[in-house]
């Protein structure tokens, strides 16, 4: 099965790679010589061109037969319960995240994290990985296993790289807020995220069902209803 996955790993892989490059070891380099707007445009084209191809590799990979069956109440509840965290996290991550491009660092040495940043410092990365996790243990297959896997590496390392950025290029500012917030999630302060768990509802709820709808499968929520035509 391996050669027909190729192209899927070779497109996740440029995937994952161009961003750690564009992102990190040559930026600063492209942004000098591009200027910033150049560099964001160039950025944004190569996203755009390779998340295409790994979503074309995707589809033409090998359709492999999952480790385990999703046919699982159990397994269903932890996809929905965990899952749902994941698109809360996401949904608190999007005001007032210090790590958006186009964020002011100014004063954040002496800014008191709140809400989803009491919980991590890099939600919208741990969403990410929280989410995709969650599809690999409820779609098991070879050729998630190679996306999810890809992303999962891209946003873990990323985040890890972005405070070393961050910190190489605001100084005291990064280094003083990442000592106030964790890296790892903190789950004791899951609480102190608020309206974004009923901001986070609906976006769930679109989300589980649209990816019952691509891969022909009810799951979670949609699994109760199992008459619904997929």
């Amino acid at each position: 099965m391996f050669p027909e996955m190729f192209p899927l790993l070779l497109a996740v892989t440029s995937f994952v790679a161009s961003h750690f490059l564009l992102s990190h070891r040559f930026r600063a380099a492209m942004v000098n010589s591009m200027g910033v707007v150049g560099f964001q445009t160039l950025y944004s084209i190569v996203a755009m061109v390779l998340i295409v191809l790994v979503g074309v590799a995707y589809h033409f990979a090998p359709h492999d037969v999952p480790l385990w069956s999703s046919k699982n109440l159990a397994l269903q509840f932890a996809f929905d319960l965990v899952g749902y965290f994941a698109v809360v996290m996401f949904v608190a991550s999007l005001p007032g995240n210090p790590a958006l491009v186009g964020s002011s660092f100014n004063g954040l040495s002496t800014r008191l994290p709140t809400g989803v940043f009491l919980v991590t410092r890099h939600p919208m990365m741990f969403a990410i990985t929280i989410w995709l996790s969650m599809q690999l243990l409820i779609l098991p297959t070879v050729r998630n296993l190679i996306v999810c896997g890809g992303l999962i590496v891209l946003a873990l390392i990323g985040s890890v790289l972005q405070d070393r950025k961050l910190t190489e290029r605001t100084g005291r500012e990064w280094r003083l807020w990442a000592e106030r917030t964790p890296f790892w999630p903190n789950l004791l302060h899951i609480g102190a995220m608020g309206q974004a768990w009923l901001f986070g509802l609906l976006p769930w709820v679109f989300v589980t069902w649209l990816e019952s709808r691509v891969v022909g499968v009810p799951l979670g929520l949609w699994y109760l209803f199992p008459d619904l035509a997929y």
